[in-house]
C-alpha cells in the first residue's frame, strides 16, 4: 500500500509542513478553490498536531518514490541525474502520477529513479531556467 502524504509552504513562516491537507470550509461546502487550505501533520503530541495554513499552490504529494539518498519525491520536486539532465515532477489533472518533466518531454517512471532531489519549484525555481 503506498503511503498518501502530502506537504505544503507555511502562509506564517514558509516552512514546508508534511501531513494530510484539509481544505477551507467554504471549498469544502461551496467548491470555491481559491483559498489556501491546512496541512495536519501526523505527530504525536498535541502540539504537533496543530493544523498549520499553507499556500494552495504550493501543496504537492508524494509519489511514492524516493532519490538515490532515499529523500522521498514530492510533486513540485525538482530532480537531477548523474548526467546532468533536470527534472520536475508533475501528476496528470486525474490525480495519477504523470512522471518527470524535462525541455516539455514526459519520462514515464515505474521504478526508483536513479536522480537527487536539488530543490522545488517553490523555493528553486530557478534550477529549471537551464533546461528553457
Amino acid at each position: 500500500m503506498r503511503e498518501i502524504l502530502l506537504r505544503g509552504k507555511r502562509v506564517d513562516n514558509g516552512e514546508w509542513v508534511y501531513g494530510s491537507f484539509i481544505p477551507d470550509l467554504i471549498e469544502v461546502f461551496y467548491g470555491d478553490t481559491r483559498l489556501d487550505g491546512f496541512i495536519k501533520p501526523f505527530g504525536k503530541t498535541k502540539e504537533e498536531r496543530l493544523m498549520r495554513e499553507v499556500l494552495r499552490e504550493s501543496v504537492g504529494q508524494y509519489t511514492g518514490l524516493t532519490d538515490k539518498n532515499s529523500n522521498k519525491i514530492f510533486e513540485g520536486d525538482i530532480l537531477k541525474t548523474s548526467i546532468g539532465c533536470i527534472f520536475s515532477v508533475e501528476w496528470e489533472k486525474e490525480g495519477r502520477f504523470l512522471g518527470f518533466t524535462s525541455e516539455r518531454k514526459i519520462v514515464y517512471v515505474n521504478r526508483e529513479p536513479k536522480a537527487e532531489v536539488i530543490g522545488n519549484i517553490h523555493d528553486n525555481p530557478e534550477l529549471l531556467e537551464v533546461n528553457s
